[in-house]
This record gives C-alpha cells, structure tokens and sequence, in this order.
C-alpha cells in the first residue's frame, strides 16, 4: 500500500485513492465544491489545490491518484508522495480563488437559505479573505424556475456543474446543462424539458453555496432554528435513509442520510415531500366508541375494558389484520395478543422505477411489507373462507390511516363482523366501520423498526411530540394483552419486544437497537 504525508501526517492508504480521499479520511480538511463522491471527478474549481513535492505546478487533489512509485522515486526514500496543504503558495492560491468566486456573489448571507450549511460562506470564513480588489458593478441575473420544486439563483452560482452531472449520471434524465461560455456561463434547463424527475430535489441537497434551493423550503426557518433525527423514509420498502427536520410540532423539511447499503446519498422526491400528506389529515387522538351510528369519547381505562370485552365474549372467533405500514414490534404484539390473524391490509403498490445510477424507487409504497411478513406468524385462514364458514367474528385492526379503497370481499368482511376495532392515527373510512377506535401514532411520531426489501432492519426514531391522547401502538397492543390476561409476561420498554421477537425468529437473532444503530442490520441469517 503506498505511503503518504500529508502536511507532515503519514498515512497509509489504498492503491489509486485520490488526495482529497485520503485527507478527508484522516480529518485533514482540504476545501472543495465541485467534488461530491457520487459524481464523476472534473476538478473545475480548483478550491483543492495542494502543493505536492516534486511537481512544478499545484496540484488538483480531487485528481490527483496515489499510487506504489519505484523505491528510486520514493520521496526521502519513503513516501509515494508529500503533499502541503497549508503552507503559504496554496494559502495564498485558496485566497485568490474565493476571491475570484466571489466577484458576482450577492453577499445575501443574512436572507439566505443556505446559511448555516453553506461551503461558500464556511470556506470564506476559514481559508479566504475580507478583502475584494473588485470594484466594479456585479453583475446580477434574475432567479429562475428548473421545475416545478427548484428554483436557482444564478448570482450565487459559482458553476461548479454539480447539478448538471447529477441529472446526467445519476437521474440519466439530463435537463440541466451550462448555457453559453465564459463570464456569460449559467446552469439552464431545457426548454421542453423542466427539471421535474423524481430525483429532482436532490440537486438542492448537493448545491454547495445555496444557488438551487428547493420551493418547499424557501424563506420557511433558519437551519439553526431546527432539531435534526436521523430516521428512515416511510414512502417505499427501499427505506432511505433521512434526516428530519423540525420545530416544535413541525417537521419543515427531509434530507437524505448517506448510507451505501440502502440508498447511497440521495432520495427519491416521492419521499422528500411525502410529510405533507399528514398536514390535513383527520387525526384521531382519543379512544373513541361507536354508539347508535355515532362516535363518543372516553378515557383510555374504559376503552380497554370495553375492547377486552368484546375479545373475550368471542370466544375465540377473533382475527387480527396487521399493517406492512406498522412496525415490526406492532405486527409481532398483534399476533401475540389475537389468537390468529386473518391476513394483512392490501399492500399499496406502484410502478418500480431504477435509475441509471442504480438508485431505486420500489414498486411496494409500504415500508414494512417483508417485516410485517417475516414478525407475523402464521396467517388463520384467507378472506373469502372467512366469510364462508363465518369462524370469524370479530375483527382487530392495525390500520396504516391510508384512505384506500377496499375490494368487494373486504367490504363484505367487515359489514358482517359482530365487531370490528380499529387501531389508528386517522380517521379513515376503515377506521369509521368500527366499534372501537383506538388512538395510535402517526409517521414520524412512531419508534420502532422497519425492514426495507432487501433484508435490513433499520430503526424508525420519534421526530415530533405525540398528539393528544394517543398512546405507541405496541403499548396499546400491551394493555389489551393485559386486560386479556394472556399471560404473565410484560415488556417495559420497546428493547423488550424486539428481545422477544428476536427469540422466536432465528432470521432475527440478534438483533437489538443498539446494534441497529443509525445505518440498520442485515437479516435473514446475515447479521452476524
């Protein structure tokens, strides 16, 4: 493996790794914009210069490859390449570049969107200077519209093609291009073809000074206004990774979370806006019965009671239904509190779409399909026997507070239960042929975990406070186990259940939230 120094640092690294690479590794910072490690290399702006022994010239570090040199050429007869990146010819070079960077900038840090998370301004106040030499009148583009979610401001663009080459090697959709030359160089899009692919607003993520900003956000809060959670999308069973944005109750915008194992660094916009669907939905937040064709409220003790009542007076005819939109932890106390579960609610689907770059948009728009499959046990009897034989009575619900419409078998099911209780965050047309509801937790709210399509368990993290009185499914789960005295057994935490669930499923052995972590664990016998 070649040997390196860096700024008098020695490392040992890979054979072809680039300079840039092996500095960020080892927490040695060398300033960069056009550089993204998602995108082919293009070397355009220049912030990454560094003096490297033995070369006239400074040196590109996002290209510049380390590689085993003869033992002759060896720098000091040791090192396959000294390089500086503070010494006073790149300094001084760092300076001019910001500088020239800067020439048309707006200076607008204070109004900016980007503030808070900008290279421009992080870089100028770390490596550039106070002083401009430009004293002539800047020049000054009005914003314009890619699409229908992006809008960029070509006074802060420092043309570093970022976006451009996303659309053309990671969203293979290329609309975005570098219209004209020199000092009249700006990022377009065509005129027949918007920026509007479902990877769009992944250009705003990856703009490093602010000059594509996405409509969602724009002018909304200050990022240093905003809590973060890393958490996991709820839009599909690829599971991306995120990070969610909020204040107080309001969760104001979603970002990808890098990991190579689900979803590189980016996320589809199915998933990015996907939170606005919770902003006028019909909540339910208190436990609530049906009498003579309307709903009353009533406390969680009484609500309890009356569920156990209706279970038990049964005997036994009493199916559960589990949600590929809950939880592992949900689905798993479901089937251990009802004798048997009768199936699932109909999965939501949609058309698969991939990527030129190999990212995926799954056709299953329900997050926990292979969970609630792998966690549920054995399925009692299918739909159509159900109603036929009528060995089902009653029914309980974990509803996903999807507005959905149901089938002719579902609908006939329902209508001829003595009772049917549903456990939900909305008001659905489900949840209003109940006999009791039962106030779960909506999307980003909820704690638990999920597994994405390809095996991985990852761990869904609470970003918002809990609206009224409702309670997290699997502990409602556990008082109706309770006061249905199953058995002695109590989980007083969720770490319980997934010990518990991890026990009886050998796929999931092992598992814990620890070892979940933030970037999750393979299943299906790969966690080890």
């Amino acid at each position: 493996m070649p040997l390196l120094k860096i700024d008098n640092k020695e490392i040992e690294i890979e054979n072809g790794t680039t300079v840039l690479q092996a500095a960020g590794a080892n927490g040695i910072e060398i300033p960069h914009y056009c550089y993204h490690p998602a995108l082919e290399i293009v070397g355009s702006c220049r912030m990454c210069l560094v003096q490297v022994e033995g070369v006239p010239k400074l040196q590109v570090s996002c290209n510049t490859i380390v590689t085993d040199v003869p033992k002759e050429r060896k720098v000091d007869g040791k090192y396959d390449m000294v390089v500086h990146t503070q010494n006073d010819l790149v300094v001084q070079e760092r300076k001019n570049i910001l500088e020239f960077l800067l020439l048309n900038h707006p200076l607008d840090c204070p109004v900016c969107d980007q503030a808070g998370e900008c290279y421009l301004q992080d870089y100028s106040f770390k490596f550039g200077s106070a002083h401009s030499r430009f004293d002539e009148e800047k020049r000054v583009r009005p914003n314009e519209y890619l699409g229908s979610q992006i809008v960029i401001n070509h006074n802060r663009c420092i043309l570093c093609s970022r976006c451009v080459r996303f659309t053309q090697e990671i969203s293979g959709s290329s609309e975005l291009f570098v219209e004209s030359r020199g000092y009249s160089s700006k990022i377009a899009a065509l005129e027949d073809k918007p920026l509007d692919n479902l990877l769009a607003g992944n250009v705003a993520d990856i703009c490093p000074v602010g000059a594509l900003l996405s409509t969602d956000y724009i002018h909304k809060n200050r990022i240093w206004n905003l809590k973060k959670q890393p958490s996991v999308c709820q839009d599909c069973s690829v599971g991306c990774n995120i990070d969610v944005f909020y204040q107080k109750d309001d969760i104001l915008r979603l970002t990808p979370r890098e990991n190579h194992d689900v979803n590189g660094y980016f996320m589809c916009d199915i998933g990015r806006y996907g939170f606005h669907r919770f902003d006028n939905i019909d909540r339910v937040v208190q436990p609530m019965v049906r009498n003579n064709g309307s709903f009353d409220f009533m406390g969680w003790k009484e609500a309890i009671e009356i569920t156990a009542e209706l279970l038990k007076g049964s005997n036994g005819k009493t199916a559960g239904i589990v949600s590929s939109f809950h939880t592992n932890e949900s689905n798993y106390l479901l089937g251990l509190t009802i004798d048997g579960l009768l199936g699932s609610l109909p999965p939501i689907t949609d058309e698969e779409v991939t990527y030129r770059s190999g990212f995926r948009i799954s056709s299953e728009r329900s997050p926990n399909l292979k969970g609630m499959n792998d966690v549920s046990g054995e399925i009692l009897e299918d739909i159509s026997s159900a109603i036929t034989s009528q060995s089902i009575r009653g029914i309980y619900i974990l509803d996903d507070g999807v507005d959905r419409e149901l089938d002719d078998s579902w609908k006939m099911l329902l209508e001829n239960m003595d009772f049917v209780i549903v456990q939900t965050y909305a008001m659905t047309e489900l949840a209003k042929l109940a006999k009791i509801v039962l106030p779960g937790l909506a999307p980003f709210e909820r704690e638990g975990t999920i597994t994405n399509d390809q095996g991985r368990v990852q761990w869904l993290r609470p970003s918002i406070p809990i609206k009224g009185e409702s309670k997290p499914d699997w502990e409602i789960l556990m008082l109706v186990r309770n006061a249905l005295q199953k058995d002695s057994e109590q989980f007083a935490d969720l770490g319980e259940v997934i010990k518990r669930m991890s026990d009886q499923f050998p796929d999931y052995a092992g598992v814990s939230l620890f070892k979940i972590g933030t970037m999750g664990i393979a299943v299906n016998g790969k966690n080890t």
